[in-house]
C-alpha cells in the first residue's frame, strides 16, 4: 500500500531543521523583577532534601526544531522556567562538531551547555538567595559517543568552579545558595564536581530506585533516590511509580530524591499525554499530603496546555510551591 501524499509531505516537513537564536540572559534579566523567588525566604539550615523542588525534563527542548510533536518535552525556555520557579534542570549534551550543545536523541535544542550554564550564573547573580540543580546525561545518541566528551565536559565544569557546590549528604541551603548542584550520570575529567549519579534506574523495582548513590568528591558516597520510568504501559502504571516515591519521601527522613513525573506513551513518544494523566494527578497529591516531594521532573513545566492537550505544569509548580515546603 501506498504512503499517502500528504502523510510523505508532513513527514518531510516534520523532519526539517532551521536554527533558533536564544536569548536566556536577556530573558533572565527582563523578568528578573517578577521571577518567582521562592528559596529566598527559606532558612538557611534546612536541608535540600527536605525541600519540593520543581524540575524540567529536558529542559532545553523549547528551542527544538525539528520532529517537535515527539522531540520537544518544554514549551518555556531555560529563562522562563528559571523565572516561573523551576530549580532542577535535566540537560542532555552532546560534543557535536567542537561545540557542547544540548540535545534530545540526536536533534538539537539550539542552544549550548556554556550558554545555559551562564544563564543560570546570572539568574543567581540577580536572585543569590535561590540555588539550581543541573542533571547531566552525555546524549550519545547525537555525538555517536564521542570519546572527548568527558575531557570537554571536564573543561567546561572546572572554568565554572567558583559557581559550583560539591554535594555532601545533609547539604543545605544556605549552603547551596547562589550555587549550582551539578549532577552527573557520566563522569568526566577532573571531576566530580558536584556529584556522580551511580545506579541510576529506569526500571519499577522500588528497592532499585533506593539504591542508587552519589559518588563526591574527597567523601563519602551518599544515598540518592530515583525513579525515571520514562516508557510506562498508560498512566496507571505510571502513576504507581511517581506515587510510590512521593509516600517514601514523605515518610521521610529520605535522601536526595529525583521523582519523575515525565515519561511518554505509545510507539511514538506521546509526552502531551502522559502529562496530562500524571502532572495534575501529582499535583492534586503533593496538595493534599502537604508534605515534602524532592525533585519532581516534569513535561511542559510552568504551563497549563500545550499543543491542544491539558498539561498540568503550572499547576504541578503550584502544588509544589505552595504552601512551600
Amino acid at each position: 500500500m501506498k504512503t499517502p501524499r500528504y502523510l510523505i509531505f508532513f513527514l518531510i516537513f516534520a523532519s526539517l531543521s532551521c536554527s533558533v537564536r536564544l536569548d536566556l540572559e536577556g530573558d533572565i534579566i527582563a523578568g528578573a523583577e517578577g521571577a518567582v523567588a521562592w528559596m529566598t525566604p527559606l532558612p538557611d539550615d534546612r536541608p535540600v532534601a527536605s525541600l519540593s523542588i520543581p524540575g524540567a525534563h529536558d529542559a532545553a527542548t523549547a528551542g527544538v526544531t525539528a520532529w517537535k510533536t515527539w522531540t520537544q518535552t518544554q514549551d518555556l525556555d531555560i529563562a522562563a522556567l528559571w523565572n516561573c520557579g523551576v530549580r532542577a534542570f535535566d540537560l542532555r549534551p552532546a560534543l557535536v562538531g567542537g561545540t557542547m550543545g544540548i540535545y534530545h536523541d540526536k536533534y538539537s535544542c539550539n542552544v549550548t551547555f556554556p550558554e545555559v550554564m551562564k544563564a543560570l550564573i546570572l539568574a543567581l547573580e540577580k536572585h543569590p538567595g535561590e540555588g539550581a540543580i543541573v542533571l547531566i546525561r552525555h546524549e550519545e545518541e547525537a555525538d555517536g559517543n564521542n570519546p572527548e566528551w568527558g575531557a570537554e565536559m571536564g573543561r567546561c565544569l572546572a572554568g565554572l568552579r567558583e559557581h559550583l557546590v560539591d554535594y555532601r549528604d545533609g547539604l543545605t541551603l544556605g549552603q547551596l545558595r547562589g550555587k549550582i548542584l551539578v549532577l552527573s550520570r557520566n563522569e568526566y575529567a577532573g571531576g566530580p564536581h558536584g556529584a556522580y549519579i551511580k545506579g541510576w534506574t529506569s526500571g519499577t523495582d522500588v528497592s532499585a530506585q533506593k539504591r542508587a548513590l552519589l559518588m563526591v568528591r574527597d567523601g563519602p558516597t551518599c544515598p540518592f533516590w530515583v525513579q525515571d520510568y520514562y516508557h510506562p504501559n498508560g498512566a496507571e502504571d505510571k502513576w504507581a511509580q511517581v506515587k510510590g516515591l512521593l509516600d517514601a519521601v514523605g515518610a521521610g527522613p529520605a535522601p536526595l530524591t529525583v521523582n519523575h513525573a515525565s515519561g511518554y506513551v505509545g510507539t511514538l513518544p506521546d509526552y502531551r499525554s502522559n502529562a496530562r494523566d500524571i502532572n495534575a494527578r501529582a499535583a492534586e497529591y503533593i496538595r493534599a499530603s502537604g508534605k515534602p516531594a524532592g525533585i519532581v521532573m516534569m513535561d511542559f513545566a510552568g504551563v497549563d496546555r500545550s499543543g491542544g492537550k491539558e498539561v498540568a505544569g503550572k499547576t504541578l509548580i503550584k502544588a509544589l510551591l505552595g504552601p512551600v515546603r
